[in-house]
């Protein structure tokens, strides 16, 4: 019980000091939102502490993208110790993500036999996303996967992923011919044809839409709740940071959730373009 309302009032002091760092930020609420929200090249450590410039000319997104890496690479050597035989730990943990990974996405979509060769690739993007989402979360930082570029990069990557696999699975004839439906005259064929190949660029600019809008709404839902401290009465605070903290802890379900939400649909994408008509 003690530590449960350590916790709480800690989170109150977190949310409660954020408004001063915005108060100090920008002198209109738009620049004090977006200021927080977009991408940058200085980290403020505390509200009240000055900002320090990150080195090499390197921005926050690029930071949140090489600290993510450097944090799951971390935790998987950590957890790799020779000459144990039960499992333990972080062991148990990073086991259980992929062990939910294989169940719940890859093998009910794939199958084993094909899952088996895309389990690891799905379970290092769900991991990926799952950290660099709620890394995003810690004040000090910002959310990567709330820049366009950086969700646009996954879903390319996807995109790519679909035709690279799909010809070579299929080969480049057949690849094409599985969009065209049979029975039907050529001028239908064609322009069904074109609809599908219109459709894979409309799937990844949803992915790439999906995981931005979550993120960056997310984020700014946050600290428009704490400007309005300075907008309305300093009185509202007593309003505006429990709200603040709900929606603070409804992020971090959603971090999650567009995490398992881009490697399932990414998994289905992959599947059908790869897939020969009547399977």
């Amino acid at each position: 019980m003690k530590r449960l309302c350590t916790t709480i009032l800690n989170i109150f002091l977190l949310f409660s000091a954020l408004p001063v760092f915005a108060a100090n930020a920008e002198d209109d609420v738009s620049g004090t939102l977006f200021h927080h929200v977009l991408n940058g090249n200085e980290i403020t450590f505390f509200p009240t502490a000055p900002a320090v410039t990150l080195p090499f000319g390197m921005s926050m997104h690029l930071l949140m993208l090489l600290l993510s890496v450097a944090l799951i690479i971390g935790l998987f050597l950590f957890s790799v110790k020779k000459g144990e035989r039960k499992p333990k730990g972080m062991v148990v943990f990073l086991e259980s993500i992929v062990l939910f990974v294989r169940d719940d996405i890859v093998y009910p979509v794939m199958g084993k036999k094909r899952g088996e060769v895309w389990l690891t690739f799905f379970s290092t993007q769900f991991i990926f996303l799952s950290v660099i989402n709620l890394l995003g979360l810690i004040p000090v930082f910002k959310s990567a996967m709330g820049n366009i570029n950086v969700s646009s990069a996954m879903a390319l990557m996807v995109f790519l992923l679909i035709f690279i696999v799909g010809i070579k699975n299929l080969g480049l004839f057949n690849f094409f011919k599985n969009s065209y439906p049979e029975g039907v005259s050529p001028p239908i064929g064609i322009f069904v044809v074109l609809l599908e190949f219109i459709g894979l660029f409309t799937k990844s600019i949803v992915l790439s839409l999906r995981l931005f809008a979550n993120m960056f709404a997310g984020h700014l839902a946050i600290l428009s709740f704490l400007v309005l401290i300075f907008v309305i009465n300093p009185f509202f605070g007593f309003i505006a940071v429990p709200f603040a903290v709900f929606t603070y802890t409804l992020e971090v379900l959603v971090a999650l959730l567009q995490a398992f939400v881009f490697t399932l649909l990414s998994c289905i994408f992959i599947m059908m373009s790869s897939t020969p008509e009547g399977e």
